[in-house]
């Protein structure tokens, strides 16, 4: 089957073996009783069950506990309901936390993703967008499902040894320099596209740079227009003044650099998963714009040729 062009989820391939269907005592057995248990994949179906799952039993064992505490029965004893409730609260997070890295497992990424989890848009990468794709339909580095039919030709597709070349891509992997050239200096060049790497490193650096000049723009304004003592000193002194003014004034016209940067990289980054340019508009949307670009932003790049131009750079230029 041809890859197809999809927006959220990614379609399965017909043509070959789907991922093993686990009973519900399964899915419980390697969720609770094998949290420890990371070498291994999980299906989707099973990790959204146990995730479900997972935050009922949080919330009873929260509300029970509130409850406990709050009453006059048995007073002396009320540390114990904290430790059980402690321990079980525990359990839930390391059972979730191995469902997740054999979940990340299953779709081709490694278990320490789960750590880009700690930013906004990784959180949104890591928690849903990876979470509902489908299982990767060949062998995975990090070992097979905890449970499956070996008896069934299906799943014995899985029970393969690894093939390391099935990971290689032919995607260039532009080198630092090459991404923030693109990002800064080429921002104006929207008929291209972008990879998934160039796209969000070069975002990273817009948004710290962007945060550093921030600061030094509202402390420069604040000495200049509210700070009394500070506006004696710039009285006095007019080269100071007039540094002050030309450092505001390039710094708002950085901000505003910056920000057609980050257009720029968007569009071309759409154009590599094959969306045309104008879905930036969707990012204009109050509170779902913000999570619907990502979403679209986070598809991997589409190994064909598209209707806009190529990459920016020289293909063969690639971190070895």
């Amino acid at each position: 089957m041809t890859n197809q062009n999809y927006y959220f989820v990614k379609p399965y391939d017909e043509d070959l073996a789907r991922p093993p269907h686990e009973s519900l005592g399964q899915i419980l057995n390697e969720t609770y009783l094998q949290p420890f248990n990371w070498k291994g994949r999980t299906t989707r179906k099973s990790y959204w069950i146990s995730f479900l799952i997972n935050a009922i039993l949080a919330c009873l064992v929260t509300g029970i506990t509130s409850y406990a505490l709050n009453t006059h029965i048995n007073l002396g004893l009320k540390w114990i309901d904290l430790v059980v409730s402690a321990v079980v609260l525990i359990w839930i997070f390391l059972a979730g936390l191995g469902q997740r890295i054999r979940r990340l497992h299953d779709v081709n990424y490694s278990g320490y993703w789960y750590w880009a989890a700690i930013v906004p848009y990784g959180a949104l990468f890591v928690n849903f967008y990876l979470m509902i794709q489908p299982s990767v339909q060949r062998p995975v580095k990090w070992g097979n499902y905890l449970f499956y039919n070996s008896n069934s030709p299906s799943n014995n597709y899985y029970d393969q040894a690894y093939n390391p070349e099935m990971d290689r891509s032919k995607v260039p992997v532009p080198t630092i320099g090459q991404i923030l050239k693109e990002h800064f200096f080429d921002c104006f060049k929207w008929n291209a596209r972008s990879t998934r790497t160039s796209y969000w490193v070069g975002s990273a650096v817009n948004i710290v740079i962007s945060i550093i000049g921030f600061i030094v723009y509202y402390f420069v304004a604040f000495m200049f227009f509210l700070g009394a003592p500070f506006t004696e000193i710039f009285n006095n002194n007019p080269f100071l003044l007039t540094f002050s003014i030309i450092s505001l004034i390039v710094l708002a016209a950085f901000w505003i650099w910056a920000t057609i940067a980050q257009i720029g990289h968007t569009v071309r980054r759409l154009h590599d998963a094959n969306f045309i340019g104008w879905w930036w508009w969707i990012g204009v949307i109050p509170y779902i714009g913000s999570i619907l670009l990502p979403l679209l932003l986070f598809h991997p790049t589409v190994e064909k040729e598209v209707k806009w131009n190529t990459y920016l750079f020289e293909e063969t230029d690639k971190i070895k």
